[in-house]
């Protein structure tokens, strides 16, 4: 049954994602999507090429809408260290309110997908790269060190962010995951900043105390 105020692409869509994120990308049929959403196998081929088609147009709609969200949350913020707070609860608090979309992105969407959907993977880039803006207006502002590899604190960020949602879907979301957004937030800018002077050191934010003791035979370069 069609439910009323929604197109009917809308409602495929809906259908799928909660398909997606409950089962293999293999085993979910187009069969199975048009029962869910209501419509007729047919419909389907209206609006979408094929199963790969409608998968890609899935994951590309929710980052681009969770992008724009995420450019406007960060619309009217000066300070750099509050850009990086701000988005790192956004991301977080998002995948903690809509779980299966975190199982769909995070979960059941194997790695090679993203490079084998261009469209998906373009998509996902371009939103990975605001982080990235952020960081390099910090360093024209001076607020972040010009010798950070950004390639390097991109994969770190965005990895880590993945690890989190992962483990907390593997804990079957026991604990709230956004608990963890200012304590990351904040160990990602304390290794960023300007520090005020050369004997300044970098405090963990994770370590109760500060940080541990140094082995002067591991002391190396980062």
């Amino acid at each position: 049954m069609k439910v009323e105020g929604k197109s009917t692409k809308a409602l495929i869509m809906h259908a799928a994602l909660d398909i997606f994120s409950k089962e293999d990308f293999e085993k979910a049929t187009m069969r199975y999507i048009a029962e869910k959403a209501g419509v007729t196998t047919s419909n389907i081929y209206k609006h979408f090429k094929n199963k790969d088609d409608l998968y890609v147009q899935l994951i590309s709609t929710i980052i681009e809408r969770t992008s724009r969200e995420l450019d406007m949350h960060l619309t009217g913020l000066a300070s750099t260290r509050n850009k990086i707070y701000r988005m790192t609860n956004y991301y977080l608090n998002y995948f903690q309110d809509n779980i299966h979309i975190a199982r769909l992105v995070y979960a059941r969407t194997n790695l090679s997908y993203w490079y084998e959907f261009e469209k998906a993977f373009k998509t996902a880039k371009a939103s990975g790269s605001l982080f990235i803006k952020v960081i390099q207006e910090g360093q024209r502002k001076g607020e972040l060190r010009n010798d950070i590899n950004l390639n390097m604190l991109g994969q770190v960020y965005h990895g880590a962010l993945r690890d989190m949602v992962v483990n907390w879907l593997y804990n079957q979301d026991s604990y709230r995951l956004s608990d963890s957004a200012d304590g990351f937030a904040e160990a990602i800018y304390e290794a960023c900043r300007v520090k005020e002077s050369v004997n300044e050191t970098f405090t963990c934010p994770f370590l109760k105390g500060g940080n541990p003791p140094v082995d002067p035979g591991r002391v190396g370069s980062i």
